[in-house]
């Protein structure tokens, strides 16, 4: 099994910062003896932390170096515990931190009450976010939502299905969303409030996480990235996302709500120039989700925060980078999208997303993003470079079990450009419907179908579809 889940692990680890105090035990005959001792005596303890723990051992973080074979007494508490555990461990590992003066020294437990060891094993198990993406990896969902007062709740082919769990509170979430971070992402998080990041437990699976805050609470949402780049017609995509992967510049941006696929979309158009173009692709991205070999291009994935510092600053770099197809994670803003709009002018193929309904809605959020003083500007602009809009939905299937695509596709005609130049996008409709021979359609027209060849639900598509009472069931 590729995945090193609770059941294949001989006892049950997580990364966690749990406040410890420890001193040496003397070196009496049996650890009751040590720890009468010790009572008798009322040694001075040192402070610590954890850096792991499970039921068996700890990680100790420590100023001093512990001999191998050095017995430790311990007290700490868990999150949630409320009540103060005392064991006695062994030293059976150390290893110096950085040549700080710093170590990190493993301890095997001696002496722990049964029912310690019980708590111990149950809270670890409650805070093991590997468990929880493997249970969202093998029910197919989509989301793992950890959220404050629910239990562990996944997104199954849109449904919210919470987990047979307790429910999680502050310091279970902290402790449990924190082992998957390191000092910097801690860091970051603190001082911005906000994280995003992709974490792969094993190379085949690899979820984008977002942690945020929810009323002072700590709180993530996982989105399972699909471990292979599908294609576009495996998508079920129509040939018109094909047909504009093989332009050679200008903008094309994929739209649609959060979680319609439009990471995934730009993946399959990257995929495809990758394996029939020799170019050089820059991608740049927050976070990086889907991972390109060399095929026949040269990919170069950057990931904000981590490889750049922002969209603008990279898209502006990336220009001196000799790049023929440039993709960008999200226009976000009026400097990124005009970067963009100067890259595509320039001969470049921008690839891009956009969070908007329809394509109606990304030409006037597109143009909205600038200052009214330079909206006329950049509506000229874009009516020059603009090649098509795809917008696209998740639309569930009568199955219950698997989501299909729906698409509106916006080819930029002569006729278009003239709409956008004029920034006139109600007529925009109106090209779409009567655009048929260059492979445009509504939203409706692909939801129509989907209904028609009977699969999706009545339900589904009555939420595009407003004639749907006149169509057959």
């Amino acid at each position: 099994m590729f995945w090193e889940g609770p059941e294949n692990r001989k006892s049950t680890r997580i990364r966690s910062k749990i406040f410890v105090r420890y001193h040496r035990l003397a070196n009496a005959r049996t650890a009751d003896d040590r720890i009468a001792d010790d009572r008798a005596t009322q040694p001075e303890f040192r402070k610590s932390f954890t850096r792991n723990i499970s039921a068996s051992g700890i990680l100790l973080e420590t100023e001093e170096m512990l001999p191998l074979g050095t017995e430790i007494k311990l007290l700490f508490t868990l999150p949630g515990l409320g009540r103060e555990i005392t064991a006695v461990g062994r030293v059976i590992h150390i290893n110096e931190v950085d040549f700080k003066a710093r170590y990190h020294v493993g301890l095997s437990f001696q002496k722990l009450e049964g029912a310690d060891q019980e708590e111990i094993k149950k809270r670890i198990e409650m805070m093991d976010i590997l468990r929880l993406l493997q249970l969202a990896h093998q029910h197919k969902a989509s989301d793992l939502h950890l959220t404050y007062g629910r239990p562990p709740i996944l997104r199954v082919f849109g449904r919210l299905q919470p987990l047979d769990m307790e429910a999680l509170v502050h310091d279970d979430l902290q402790t449990m969303i924190y082992s998957i971070l390191s000092e910097e992402q801690v860091h970051r998080f603190e001082k911005w409030k906000e994280l995003d990041f992709a974490f792969s437990p094993t190379p085949i699976v690899r979820f984008r996480v977002n942690i945020h805050r929810q009323k002072g609470n700590v709180e993530a949402v996982f989105r399972t990235i699909m471990p292979d780049i599908r294609s576009i017609s495996d998508l079920n995509l129509p040939p018109v996302v094909a047909d504009l992967a093989e332009r050679r510049k200008g903008i094309i941006i994929i739209a649609g709500p959060t979680g319609s696929g439009k990471t995934t979309t730009l993946a399959a158009m990257v995929d495809k120039i990758n394996r029939e173009r020799e170019a050089v692709i820059i991608c740049l991205e927050d976070p990086i989700e889907c991972i390109h070999q060399n095929i026949k291009s040269i990919v170069k994935q950057r990931e904000i925060g981590t490889d750049t510092i922002s969209f603008s600053m990279a898209l502006r770099c990336s220009l001196r980078q000799d790049p023929d197809v440039i993709l960008i994670g999200e226009l976000q803003d009026a400097e990124t999208a005009s970067v963009a709009i100067t890259a595509a002018e320039t001969g470049h193929l921008v690839l891009t997303s956009m969070h908007a309904p329809d394509c109606v809605q990304v030409l006037d959020r597109l143009v909205g993003m600038f200052p009214s003083h330079q909206r006329k500007q950049a509506s000229m602009q874009l009516s020059n470079c603009l090649q098509g809009i795809i917008a696209q939905a998740l639309l569930p299937c009568k199955d219950g079990e698997e989501q299909v695509v729906a698409t509106e596709a916006l080819i930029i005609t002569e006729a278009a450009r003239s709409i956008i130049r004029e920034n006139n996008t109600v007529q925009i409709r109106s090209i779409i419907e009567t655009g048929s021979r260059y492979k445009m359609h509504t939203m409706q027209d692909s939801v129509r179908r989907l209904y028609t060849r009977g699969i999706i639900p009545k339900t589904a598509a009555r939420e595009f579809c407003h004639e749907l009472d006149l169509m057959p069931e």
